[in-house]
């Protein structure tokens, strides 16, 4: 699928770059590419080197993504947050693993105003080699960045003209990019390029962090967030909750997750992560608990204002688990997500209660939540909606 090809990278003024792939025959590659799940959400491989990013470090190279003192008040002052092989981790040793494009922060349901700032989205998580592979430590950050809505349409042009690279059939599932696992140079310096323009330090407007609590022998995450506020920040306030930090623990049981503090919303959640009362609970409760989880999926019922982190995190796994206990079909009920887009995706955060990655690594599995699937179908349906690809570009 590689082509013998040079790489062409355009920057135009004012706007984002443009990436256009020549062939060995001298012929530029049509501009103009239908978007895929992997096109604006993208799952980075592991690098083979633990010291060597496959796309880049959060320390950057000459100007960091994130503000240290950002990290500092998120991570490194609490000193509550560590893998459980006791590492030490730094702010040098995160580096990115997943990226995510936009056209809004999605706070609210519904297509993205115009007139609103995009966003890009990084994961980034620290390495480790253990018999001579490369392992994500159980701890990330999230890091969120605006695009002004002026450059929103050279944005999606140079996610197609990357696209173009990695020509996958439309229905592809979302999974780990296929140009960036075969170390595609133009691939990953268009992206690199493409990332690179909106995420600095000062152009931060969220960072976000879960990891494993550094005190616990049992599994157990903690939850937590800053928002930008002017030139300085604030602790985010977990939706439904009024409070700025959220924990959970793995218990014994059929899956227990011991959450604090918890909302009931949508009705029927909080049932759904307590495996023996969801056992005792009467079939209608067992099925208001089941739709819970399958609407809080939904991201055309629930933005990120009204979602608290454990709703895409857990919901994944608990959905998969409580629908097999009762023999429910999530695709049956009212609240399930339809669209064209490719939803499945064979992910190890449905199969095991340890993995509470949304996007990015458990260990050197790829984990992929069915909320970021949902909501690159949506992201998908909503700059195809915008920006359509003219008819001459559309066969892929």
């Amino acid at each position: 699928m590689r082509w013998c090809a040079a790489l062409v990278v355009l920057v135009a003024c004012g706007g984002a770059p443009a990436v256009e792939r020549v062939a060995a025959g001298g012929g530029l590659r049509a501009e103009g590419q239908p978007l895929g799940m992997n096109d604006v959400s993208i799952l980075l491989p592991l690098p083979r080197d633990p010291g060597t990013p496959v796309l880049a470090g959060l320390a950057g190279d000459g100007a960091a993504m994130v503000d240290r003192r950002w990290y500092d008040a998120l991570v490194a002052s609490h000193g509550d947050i560590a893998p459980r092989n006791g590492a030490v981790i730094g702010f040098d040793d995160y580096q990115v693993v997943a990226v995510r494009f936009d056209l809004c922060d999605r706070a609210a349901v519904g297509p993205c105003p115009r007139a609103a700032a995009g966003r890009l989205r990084l994961v980034l998580q620290p390495m480790y080699l253990r018999g001579g592979a490369t392992f994500a430590h159980d701890v990330a950050l999230h890091a969120f960045y605006e695009v002004p809505a002026g450059e929103l349409r050279d944005m999606v042009g140079a996610l197609r003209q990357l696209a173009a690279i990695q020509p996958l059939p439309m229905g592809t599932a979302l999974g780990v990019s296929p140009a960036a696992a075969a170390g595609d140079p133009a691939y990953l310096g268009g992206l690199r390029q493409l990332v690179r323009r909106y995420a600095r330090g000062d152009n931060l407007v969220r960072l976000t962090v879960i990891g494993q609590a550094a005190e616990s022998a049992a599994f157990a995450w903690l939850f937590r967030g800053l928002d930008r506020q002017g030139d300085g920040f604030v602790p985010l306030t977990i939706p439904g909750i009024a409070a700025t930090q959220q924990t959970v623990q793995l218990a014994g049981g059929d899956t227990v997750y011991r959450v604090a503090p918890i909302v009931d919303r949508p009705a029927g959640f909080e049932l759904a992560t307590n495996g023996p009362r969801f056992a005792a609970a009467s079939p209608e409760d067992q099925a208001a608990a089941v739709a819970a989880l399958t609407e809080v999926q939904n991201p055309t019922l629930h933005g990120t204002e009204d979602t608290q982190c454990i709703g895409c995190h857990l919901g994944t796994f608990l959905l998969a688990r409580r629908a097999a206990m009762t023999g429910i079909e999530p695709a049956s009920l009212p609240a399930w997500y339809a669209t064209p887009a490719a939803r499945g995706v064979h992910t190890i955060a449905r199969e095991d209660p340890r993995v509470v990655r949304a996007f990015g690594w458990a260990g050197n599995a790829p984990a992929i939540s069915q909320r970021v699937v949902n909501d690159t179908a949506q992201a998908l349906e909503d700059i195809e909606a915008r920006y359509p690809v003219p008819a001459a570009h559309t066969a892929r």
